[in-house]
């Protein structure tokens, strides 16, 4: 099964669909209104679509298989993954579908958080990224910020990604404290306009203060199928992280800069809820690590790496099987 991701590109189109109508068709049929959302933009478009909840659920689904065909451009143009495989877009279909019943902002973010990753991508020397970059990404992050505040925590990851590409000066740390302060510069003249600023202020500063250790409603099958999703995905992320030492200086700079969103989503979890854990926000590393464990090597058909198509095969319908039932 595995193999067809490296070939067959009809066939992935295919499957790909049909997952995704597996993930959403229950979701379609008896549609959830969106969750309240502790963010401004996020509760805008919450309360547009609070009477309606079938259009969320359809633009939440076309939003996802959008972002897993983008995230699949932007790791292929790097040289991350083949471009004859569609099997990023299929992990990142599966982890973000896999708890998500209509349009969250998990989901949204992650739209932004993929034009962060296509900014961060460095394709030849120098090993480093241009001022305009740095405050692209910094701006792109205090917008999804404004979709759901614990996506501030993306800082995190952009610190660490200042490290791997050596971003000590102290015009990157400027570029990054304008770029994030953009869009709230904006948001605060049009509050003061409105007369919200006071309360933006207020909710902003409970949703800080609320950093703890939150447990979801859910059933044991439900937890037991989050777990071992969650278990492959931290088996995808050792894989890879063990074999970088392998690739080029160029794979490893742009594939640590995804590795690093995980940072990012841990972070986010403070804010939200430890169990169960929400895949979408490991979608876009996942899709990374998880490729770069399942799909066919080279020397696939030499020696033991033969034995492990089955291997590749079962951790991948495993995969599927556990995100369903999430």
């Amino acid at each position: 099964m595995i193999k067809l991701f490296s070939k067959n590109m009809a066939l992935q189109v295919l499957l790909i669909l049909v997952a995704l109508a597996l993930f959403w068709g229950r979701a379609i049929a008896s549609p959830q209104p969106m969750p309240e959302g502790d963010a401004i933009l996020y509760s805008l478009l919450s309360k547009t679509l609070t009477h309606t909840p079938l259009p969320a659920v359809i633009i939440a689904m076309l939003l996802v298989l959008a972002e897993g065909i983008l995230l699949n451009l932007v790791l292929a143009s790097a040289a991350l993954v083949p471009q004859t495989s569609l099997l990023p877009t299929l992990l990142y279909i599966t982890a973000a579908s896999a708890t998500a019943t209509t349009l969250t902002p998990a989901l949204l973010i992650n739209a932004i958080l993929i034009a962060c990753l296509h900014r961060l991508m460095i394709h030849g020397t120098p090993l480093t990224l241009p001022t305009s970059r740095i405050c692209s990404v910094a701006a792109l992050i205090g917008l999804a910020s404004m979709i759901s505040l614990p996506a501030t925590a993306f800082l995190l990851t952009y610190l660490l990604v200042a490290i791997n590409y050596r971003l000590y000066g102290w015009r990157d740390w400027a570029a990054m404290l304008l770029g994030f302060a953009a869009p709230y510069i904006a948001l605060v003249i049009i509050l003061l306009f409105t007369g919200d600023l006071s309360s933006w202020w207020q909710q902003t500063t409970d949703t800080f203060g609320s950093i703890g250790v939150f447990i979801g409603q859910t059933t044991t099958p439900k937890l037991v199928a989050n777990i071992v999703l969650t278990s492959i995905m931290l088996i995808a992320l050792f894989a890879m992280i063990s074999q970088l030492n392998e690739k080029t200086v160029i794979f490893q700079k742009n594939a640590i800069s995804v590795i690093l969103f995980v940072f990012g989503g841990i972070a986010v979890l403070l804010y939200t809820q430890m169990l169960p854990i929400e895949p979408a926000l490991f979608a876009i590393p996942f899709a990374l690590c998880g490729s770069n464990m399942m799909l066919p090597t080279r020397r696939t058909m030499i020696g033991h790496k033969k034995r492990r198509t089955w291997v590749n095969d079962t951790l991948l319908i495993i995969t599927l099987i556990s995100a369903l039932l999430c």
